[in-house]
């Protein structure tokens, strides 16, 4: 499962809003930093560890402290914030060179019902909009999990125009983490829970930046 090269793509677990697919992104994530190049994660979820980055940056020989210098955090505590972060990324991007950006839960902010729906959808589309200008300089990776609700349906029906790639992620095998993940023309199984990456990140959990 290789990194996307450019567009915007909207990778999908089995959890609730990527949850299991965010190892995925996060082992992309570490190889580019690795091989010195810039990352942006915008966390709409309320969940981002940065020491979950750890084993795989290790296992690449990737310097953590060096690393993480490279990796640009932004948090979205409510919709308006994440969308003004979005927005922001664009300016930021002239100066970082990032070659990726990762919207992690990206969804879960549009499902807040103290938002108007018409709102919800509306703001929805600008971020697109934002994205699909961001995706012409470096790939674009949301991350999303099984649909909800009615309206979480919706928001993914008004992503669909934007997206270059869907890649859905379903069980394989749950008991040993293994995903398989389509598209309308390919397959791909990812291992996400190999021994060797569950010690060490047992090694590194109680690790923070």
């Amino acid at each position: 499962l290789q990194i996307p090269s450019s567009g915007i793509t909207l990778l999908e677990g089995p959890g609730r809003f990527g949850k299991e697919v965010r190892a995925v992104v996060q082992n992309w994530s570490a190889l580019l930093l690795s091989q010195g190049h810039a990352v942006h994660w915008i966390d709409g979820g309320h969940r981002f560890d940065p020491s979950k980055f750890f084993p795989a940056m290790r296992s690449m020989n990737c310097s953590i402290e060096e690393g993480l210098r490279r990796l640009y955090i932004g948090r979205g505590f409510t919709l308006h914030q994440l969308h003004a972060l979005i927005v922001r990324v664009r300016h930021e991007l002239a100066l970082t060179k990032a070659s990726i950006i990762v919207i992690d839960g990206m969804l879960a902010m549009f499902l807040d019902e103290q938002i108007k729906r018409f709102e919800s959808r509306s703001i929805l589309r600008h971020c697109l909009v934002s994205l699909e200008d961001l995706a012409r300089f470096c790939p674009v990776i949301i991350l999303d999990g099984r649909t909800t609700t009615p309206l979480h349906q919706q928001l993914k029906h008004t992503m669909r125009p934007y997206l270059s790639q869907h890649l859905k992620g379903q069980w394989e095998n749950q008991k040993h983490r293994r995903l398989r993940f389509t598209t309308d023309e390919q397959q791909y199984l990812v291992d996400i829970g190999s021994k060797r990456t569950q010690d060490m990140q047992q090694r590194f959990e109680g690790i923070t930046s």
